[in-house]
């Protein structure tokens, strides 16, 4: 029972020795840990990679370079802007029209017959049998004849006669009757029953509008034309493009139907009214079109250079556009860039217009602009970049200590040549 008893004593103090030891090592560690980092800033302003003052940045070589800082010189140079669109081939509706009667009668022949046909101005298209046509054949002939019976009669009377066979005469033209088939007249004097029909201009049928057998009266369309040597375009042009979209201004257009050839043609109308669903003005383009190639309805890209002249430009790239601002970020020298407002003007070929805030052989920044203009917001916090841990953590020990009222003792300076304590070590300064 003895032995039991000095058994379970010495497990007791075992256990007591045990957690006194893991105690004071656990004190140790806090107090070393937690005791105030005496921390050395002097040089690291001077000597940061980034150094921001109100709109100015400096950044040294290898921050230029891993920013992939990029500058370009501010230049005066032409410039012409090019605006593609699509359009839509549609009739010169200048050139439309129909053939129509000058008199009523029957249809006995068409002389062409299917759409699509070409008629040429004064060919013959049909035949119509014609009352009115063959009593003003009877009235010529007679008022022919008067004249030669009567040449001798009185001064008056040959006047009169004359008079009258110049009326239906004109009454024979104004039934669209060539001269020629009134002098045909004239000599053979017999009366044609059918009328020929010929047309009073040239075109392509787009309609046949009269069937063989048809009676007809005067005014009658016969045949529905379009002359398509020359057809209209109209091309979609956005509000933002429409300022430099003149009439006569040259247009080249391209069909997916003829790869390789471009045709031309010129602007001859932009429609004062903006379509508010698309946000585009319709523009007109008058195009030549002997070849026939280009049919009505086809669909066409179209592509319009406006000259915008000698212009002070930079590379779109160089423009930091806020909404409100356009900034351009100029070099004062291999590392200075200072922020700088500009007023643009037209973009194209990549280069803006530059209109004011620059001038020529000033050089901007083309790449990394966001971030410069970024370093510019954090101002001097930037330059500090991966310090800012240590200092925190400094304070709040310092903070914890106040609050628990610890004081700590006081440490002996280090040995020369000593290695540096573990709370000495700074994260982030090996690089310096």
């Amino acid at each position: 029972m003895i032995e039991k008893l000095q058994a379970k004593k010495k497990l007791i103090i075992g256990v007591t020795a045990g957690v006194l030891v893991i105690g004071g090592a656990g004190y140790y560690y806090t107090a070393q840990h937690n005791k105030p980092a005496a921390v050395d800033h002097t040089g690291h302003q001077a000597n940061a990679p980034v150094m921001a003052m109100g709109d100015t940045v400096t950044l040294d070589a290898k921050a230029r370079q891993l920013a992939g800082v990029q500058t370009a010189q501010a230049i005066v140079k032409p410039l012409a802007k090019e605006i593609k669109t699509t359009g839509k081939i549609a009739m010169n509706e200048s050139g439309r029209t129909y053939i129509t009667s000058r008199v009523e009668g029957r249809v006995d022949e068409l002389y062409v017959t299917a759409d699509g046909e070409t008629i040429a101005p004064g060919q013959a298209i049909a035949a119509v049998y014609s009352p009115t046509y063959i009593a003003a054949q009877e009235e010529y002939l007679l008022t022919l004849e008067n004249v030669q019976k009567l040449k001798n009669a009185g001064k008056d009377i040959v006047q009169l006669n004359k008079s009258l066979l110049t009326a239906s005469r004109r009454k024979l033209q104004l039934l669209n009757v060539p001269d020629s088939d009134i002098t045909h007249l004239e000599h053979t004097r017999q009366i044609n029953d059918h009328m020929t029909i010929y047309a009073q201009f040239g075109g392509t049928v787009l309609e046949k509008q009269v069937l063989p057998g048809a009676f007809i009266m005067p005014g009658d369309k016969l045949y529905s034309l379009s002359d398509l040597s020359t057809v209209w375009l109209y091309a979609d042009i956005y509000e933002k493009d429409i300022a430099g979209i003149k009439p006569g201004q040259p247009v080249l257009v391209n069909s997916g139907a003829y790869p390789g050839e471009t045709f031309t043609g010129q602007v001859t109308f932009i429609n004062p009214v903006l379509d508010d669903a698309t946000r585009t003005v319709k523009v007109r383009v008058s195009m030549e079109n002997s070849s026939g190639k280009l049919k009505p309805n086809m669909f066409v890209n179209a592509n319009v250079q406006i000259p915008l002249g000698d212009s002070l430009v930079i590379p779109e790239s160089s423009i930091l556009d806020t909404g409100s601002r356009k900034i351009v970020f100029v070099a004062q020298s291999e590392d200075t860039f200072v922020k700088r407002d500009v007023v643009t003007g037209q973009y194209a070929d990549g280069y803006v217009q530059i209109l004011s805030g620059l001038q020529p052989g000033e050089t901007v920044v083309t790449a990394a602009t966001f971030l410069i203009d970024s370093q510019t917001k954090l101002g001097g916090f930037g330059s500090h970049a991966g310090h800012g841990g240590g200092g925190a953590a400094s304070t709040s020990a310092a903070t914890g200590a106040q609050t628990s009222g610890a004081v700590a003792p006081a440490q002996a300076p280090p040995a020369l040549n000593a290695p540096p304590a573990a709370g000495d070590e700074h994260s982030g300064h090996s690089g310096h």
